[in-house]
């Protein structure tokens, strides 16, 4: 097992055991293959990784191992800073999930405008205004949930209008844009519940975790009050990339989403969508 490389992936925030999985991997198989088919030559180029494909596959191991298998390899090339020719290759025939019922931008800022900042019988108002502050920065910076666990107050760049989002062990990180109107929210959060939770939250966390992640669900269900068509959170990440996809390049999109591969933002492309669609009923055909 390689000890760089793994101390690579866990700085990427990849779990201890899938960055040690990633490494036996690189060293017990891909290393194996290279040393004894290639044994001259310390380069990956495309048409070893398409030899090894169909050696793979003449192993009769499935394509989506071997894809899984590509990413692998893509992680360890970027380690030894080398071309990722891994990136751009996947095999066909795994299934993908197409993004569907897509809201539009002006639907997203009424959902945003009409979710509940009154007190009633679902929860306090402060707790109320904490989850408008997360719904605001769900559509229109498209975080994850994930994301928003590791955002530190330090993160907020207020006078700047900006926000800085940490990575993950699926995104890579970057700095947003604040729209104007989320500014005061947020200063006011940071004044009043952040400061009545600072014993509560550990380290310098802009939310308390458990109750960010048990919120998600309560807020799913005060926006069906008005908008039935949400039938899960991620609805609103893949509305927003699709929405952003009518306005910048794809390469801004994939930063602005943190996409570690730009094969991940043109799947939202909506000239792909209905080719995507396609293909899904190709291998799983309704009956």
């Amino acid at each position: 097992m390689n000890p760089h490389f793994r101390k690579y992936l866990v700085e990427k925030n990849f779990a201890k055991s899938t960055a040690g999985d990633y490494s036996s991997f690189i060293e017990k198989r891909f290393k194996t293959y290279l040393y004894e088919f290639f044994p001259s030559t310390d380069v990956v180029e495309h048409e070893t990784l398409m030899q090894y494909i169909r050696h793979r596959k003449a192993e009769g191991v499935s394509a989506k191992t071997i894809n899984l298998e590509l990413k692998k390899i893509g992680y360890y090339l970027e380690f030894k800073g080398l071309p990722n020719v891994a990136e751009s290759v996947r095999l066909k025939g795994v299934q993908r999930t197409v993004p569907h019922d897509l809201f539009t931008q002006k639907q997203l800022d009424e959902m945003y405008q009409k979710f509940p900042e009154s007190r009633n019988h679902w929860t306090h108002k402060n707790t109320l205004k904490t989850y408008h502050i997360i719904l605001g920065l769900k559509i229109y910076q498209g975080l994850q949930t994930s994301e928003l666990v590791k955002l530190e107050i330090n993160h907020l760049q207020l006078d700047k209008g900006k926000i800085y989002v940490p990575s993950t062990r699926r995104t890579n990180k970057r700095i947003l844009e604040l729209k104007p109107f989320q500014i005061l929210p947020l200063h006011e959060y940071l004044l009043t519940e952040r400061k009545y939770l600072n014993e509560a939250i550990e380290g310098n966390y802009l939310f308390h975790k458990k109750r960010l992640i048990r919120g998600m669900p309560r807020i799913k269900a005060m926006i069906n009050r008005y908008e039935p068509r949400l039938k899960n959170i991620a609805q609103i990440r893949a509305s927003v990339i699709t929405n952003w996809l009518q306005h910048y390049n794809l390469r801004e999109v994939q930063y602005m989403a943190g996409h570690k591969y730009v094969s991940s933002t043109e799947r939202y492309r909506t000239d792909n969508l209905e080719g995507l669609q396609k293909e899904l009923e190709k291998y799983h055909p309704l009956k």
